[in-house]
């Protein structure tokens, strides 16, 4: 029967040191294949720092499309929320009555595990495979230890702020990712750049009096942050010019 690995996570983004596990884990035998399971919503996370769901998933997809072994499961975006590792898992065993399943994650499941909705269940029906973040990480007990596992220094909290500071973060996660990524503005992308050309846009069209346009430019600053000062007074500086020049013709 063959052994279908479920990596759990909100991928968040996906980043390349997923994928290093997940390939390790098939390539040394550990699972016939692994399933990234891409939770819509994690209920041991805040939903309002996750990027859209449909967004993650497909960010995963593009990263396992040509990965043999690794794929992505969206099981969960059917299923109540949140997701559940038990219940999760359930389903797939009734989609999936010739295949076992195993639970793939890194040393904070097995820390935590015990601690999940019928975590004991859990531990006592699956296979728990552990790769270790630490050379020193050895849970063993009921975990299988991956321990000659890739150890990456990376982790999305880290992309994610990598990109609100404008750093380097392309080489963290797989290329298509990154331009996924830089498509679609995610996680405050160029949020920056795009102000700075926004306002400069909009001081250009007030210097020729187009204040309508300028409104526009100002207020695609403020739709992306809402409390930009100066986008805010050159707003105000056209409300009240537009307002004098209401007055004036209307009060001649």
């Amino acid at each position: 029967m063959a052994l279908i690995a479920l990596y759990f996570g909100s991928f968040n983004p996906l980043h390349k040191g997923h994928l290093a596990v997940a390939e390790y884990a098939v390539r040394e035998g550990f699972a016939s294949e692994v399933w990234l399971v891409v939770s819509p919503h994690n209920p041991h996370k805040k939903a309002s720092g996750l990027a859209p769901e449909e967004e993650r998933l497909e960010m995963a997809r593009r990263a396992t499309e040509n990965i043999e072994g690794v794929s992505v499961c969206d099981v969960e975006f059917g299923m109540e929320r949140p997701s559940y590792t038990i219940r999760t898992i359930e389903r797939l065993k009734a989609l999936y009555p010739d295949k076992e399943f195993a639970i793939l994650g890194g040393g904070d499941v097995a820390q935590t595990i015990h601690s999940w909705r019928e975590g004991e269940r859990l531990v006592a029906e699956n296979k728990i495979l552990i790769y270790p973040r630490d050379e020193f990480d050895d849970f063993g007990g009921p975990f299988v230890m991956l321990s000659g596992a890739p150890r990456l220094r990376i982790s999305s909290t880290r992309v994610r702020e990598l990109i609100a500071e404008e750093g380097e973060w392309e080489s963290e996660v797989p290329e298509v990712v990154a331009e996924y990524i830089k498509e679609h503005r995610l996680y405050n992308y160029m949020a920056q750049q795009e102000i700075q050309r926004e306002l400069a846009l909009g001081k250009e069209a007030f210097a020729r009096s187009d204040f309508g346009a300028a409104k526009n430019h100002f207020g695609a600053v403020l739709r992306t942050d809402e409390k930009n000062v100066e986008a805010q007074q050159w707003l105000d500086m056209i409300e009240d010019i537009l307002a004098f020049r209401h007055k004036d013709y209307y009060n001649p």
